[in-house]
């Protein structure tokens, strides 16, 4: 009885260690590994593409930059001088065609130089046509000194509002914010001054012509004078101790 017992507690304590030796895995149940070059690989996998997404990011911020400057770079100004610029040559325009002066044109210039200014006196004009004549010259070169006297004025006057624009100009010029108003600006700043250089070209225009009326007055007058001094002596020879 004694034997068996015996022979039955060895048999459960190999059977214990059997099976802490080699235990039992559960159907089913999988071993796990890890693996360092397959980890490594992710881990490059995953860098490269973060570094294409922010890569990506930088190209799209860049390319909405460059949108906001081709957005500014469309931006047109608000505000714009031509209406004044228009509004001078105008008032120049009104005052080179006033005054009773001859239109500063080729042909009404040629046929009132015919008239007033003819190639020869005739000396059997009476006074009063030699006066009428006379007076109607001296009125032409009065308007013509009377358009000039104005127009310098005028240009004199344009002086102190050109400063003004120029100093709107140049304001806009440093405060643009994009090529555009740039450009329209540098335009209207070109415009300034093909504005002034056509109301001083007109100025001189006026003046001059003022010069040539008074000098051909001079030259009319002189030429009647001597025309009418010949006709009073007539064929007569002066006389002459012993002729």
């Amino acid at each position: 009885m004694r034997l068996n017992t015996r022979k039955h507690s060895v048999s459960a304590w190999a059977l214990g260690l059997a099976i802490f030796l080699n235990p039992i895995t559960p159907a089913g149940a999988r071993h796990i590994v890890f693996d360092p070059w397959n980890y490594r690989q992710n881990i490059l996998t995953a860098v490269r593409s973060l570094t294409e997404v922010n890569q990506q990011i930088s190209q799209l911020r860049n390319e909405a930059q460059t949108l906001l400057k081709m957005d500014l770079n469309l931006t047109k100004m608000t505000s714009t001088i031509s209406p004044e610029l228009s509004r001078t040559l105008g008032e120049i325009k009104t005052l080179m065609d006033s005054a009773n002066a001859i239109a500063m044109n080729v042909r009404q210039t040629d046929a009132a130089m015919r008239q007033l200014f003819p190639q020869e006196f005739n000396a059997s004009l009476t006074s009063d046509a030699i006066t009428r004549q006379a007076k109607a010259r001296w009125r032409q070169t009065l308007s013509a000194y009377k358009r000039s006297a104005s127009l310098q004025a005028k240009v004199s006057e344009n002086a102190t509002t050109d400063a003004t624009l120029l100093s709107i100009l140049m304001s806009r010029s440093r405060s643009s914010i994009g090529n555009l108003q740039a450009t329209q600006t540098g335009n209207e700043l070109t415009a300034l001054g093909v504005k002034q250089s056509l109301q001083l070209q007109q100025m001189m225009a006026a003046q001059y012509r003022a010069e040539t009326f008074e000098r051909a007055r001079r030259m009319a007058a002189e030429e009647e004078g001597r025309v009418r001094f010949n006709g009073f002596l007539g064929a007569k020879r002066a006389y002459t101790p012993g002729g």
